[in-house]
């Protein structure tokens, strides 16, 4: 009697192993390449959670893109020497074009926080003369102050790239380039959307899109310069920043299309389940 329960309990152990095997069998699965895939629902959760953190390092890492060609664009000395030949503009200064891209080097020092002061004295139309009034070295405070708000963000948001693409790397085990791929398509998908609305705004009119700018970064008017007496709107007057808007987007846009395609060609090339070779 003690023999038959005893084969009967064993009977029945066997038998739960058995079906615990199969049932873990069920929730992993086997691409080409013959590695395994979690399809149970945790695994679910975690290559769902996994793709989330990707596709919000993508979004920063795209925010980061874009403050880098501004910062890079902007200072970018060659570029304003092109701009001033194509404007005219030490003819419409009266000032040579020597002193007219010191005036420029030092105003972008100033912008960097490596100078103290735009006191800054240049040959204008014969007289030797300070450059910028009171208004226009105001306003380029708040320049300046702007721009350390830019460096501050992309310090931020590198950050916060590193701290994303961590926690992509833990939910995503060997999904790991795959899911980043994939989070890109995903947040540069969103990021098209509102390129395309910005460049429609900018071809269709600059100005406005200019003056809303200037609402929404300044909480004063002393961005408002008369062209007819004020240096620095002379130096950089619409059409400069028109095509420095212009140069900011096509090197932002020619950076993202890249990172798409490689993008693209990871999605394409690792399946599920594999690994990058």
């Amino acid at each position: 009697m003690a023999k038959k329960k005893s084969s009967k309990k064993k009977k029945i152990v066997k038998n739960f192993t058995a079906d615990k095997r199969t049932t873990e069998e069920t929730t992993r699965t086997e691409d080409e390449g013959g590695a395994a895939r979690d399809t149970s629902f945790s695994g679910s959760i975690r290559r769902s959670a996994g793709v989330f953190f990707a596709t919000l390092c993508s979004l920063v890492l795209i925010v980061v893109l874009l403050l880098t060609s501004i910062e890079y664009n902007s200072f970018k000395t060659t570029f304003y020497q092109k701009e001033y030949t194509k404007l005219n503009s030490a003819e419409t200064i009266g000032i040579s074009q020597e002193e007219l891209m010191q005036t420029t080097e030092g105003l972008l020092t100033y912008i960097k926080g490596k100078r103290a002061d735009l006191d800054m004295e240049a040959t204008i139309n014969g007289e030797k003369r300070p450059v910028f009034n009171e208004r226009e070295k105001a306003h380029m405070v708040d320049v300046r102050t702007l721009y350390f708000v830019e460096r501050r963000m992309r310090a931020l948001g590198i950050a916060l790239f590193l701290m994303f693409m961590m926690f992509t790397f833990k939910l995503s085990g060997n999904q790991f380039v795959r899911n980043l791929a994939k989070g890109y398509l995903i947040a540069g998908s969103v990021c098209l959307v509102l390129f395309i609305f910005l460049i429609t705004m900018i071809l269709k009119d600059f100005s406005g899109f200019w003056m809303q700018f200037h609402y929404l970064f300044f909480n004063n008017d002393l961005w408002l310069l008369n062209p007819e007496t004020d240096i620095l709107i002379q130096m950089l007057p619409q059409q400069f920043f028109y095509d420095l808007v212009v140069r900011i987007l096509g090197l932002f846009l020619v950076e993202t299309i890249i990172l798409a395609i490689m993008s693209g060609i990871g999605v394409k090339k690792l399946k599920p389940g594999k690994t990058a070779k």
